[in-house]
């Protein structure tokens, strides 16, 4: 398993952006930045709780159902943004009950079956509660995007204090990934690029072609377990 990491914003970037912001954003920003280092606490101790898992089902199954997690905590800037975006008052109790992807990662499984076990286990913890929970996988959107979206809040100790901070996970299949990974960068990343009805149809096309490798191929490496242990 392949642990990836966003490197903190560089000082002099987030310099320019702060000198381009409002007083009210920059007011709101120095406050967020008081207590960064709990969303950084939490994406660790979420890693290492992923680890552990891959772990316990690499001893027990045989099996690694993460091939690798990404993690990253939203930038400044891009945290102001979606508050803007969303039409949100600038404050600290925003930024702390409706901003939940401050801290983020994504969890990219080898097959479908794999995320839902994750998640099985992740729900047994009992520092672990969620608060949002939407399922792009059974239920896609008309995109053709398809991730498993979770929000837990996790409890981690900060200066001798129990806090809960909310972290978002996407959870996909290597196939999920790839489609997801390669829309956004024609979507966002092709400026003055819209998409034609044509490829709206072809993307929804080939979301549901690779999920339908994503069954496949799940029900291969099943009939292989099952016909290992019948020969055993």
């Amino acid at each position: 398993m392949i642990l990836q990491k966003n490197a903190r914003p560089n000082l002099d970037d987030m310099v320019s952006e702060l000198q381009s912001m409002t007083e009210e954003d920059r007011e709101l920003i120095g406050e967020y930045l008081k207590i960064e280092k709990c969303y950084r606490y939490a994406l660790r101790e979420m890693s290492a709780r992923l680890e552990n898992l891959d772990d316990n089902c690499s001893l027990h199954f045989a099996h690694n159902p993460i091939h690798h997690i990404e993690s990253r905590v939203k930038t400044p800037a891009a945290i102001i943004e979606k508050i803007h975006r969303r039409g949100y008052p600038v404050t600290m109790e925003v930024l702390k009950e409706k901003i939940y992807d401050i801290a983020g990662m994504r969890v990219i499984c080898n097959y479908i079956n794999d995320i839902y076990q994750i998640v099985t286990m992740m729900k047994q913890q009992k520092d672990l509660k969620i608060k949002i929970s939407k399922d792009y996988i059974r239920n896609p959107k008309p995109t053709g995007y398809r991730s498993l979206h979770i929000v837990f809040e996790m409890a981690i100790y900060v200066d001798n204090m129990q806090v809960y901070v909310p972290i978002e996970i996407q959870f996909r299949t290597i196939a999920m990934d790839m489609w997801a990974s390669l829309e956004h960068e024609l979507r966002y990343k092709s400026p003055g690029y819209e998409f034609s009805d044509e490829d709206k149809d072809n993307l929804k096309l080939y979301s549901d072609q690779l999920y339908q490798i994503d069954l496949s191929m799940q029900r291969m490496y099943i009939t292989k377990i099952i016909e290992e242990e019948e020969n055993d």
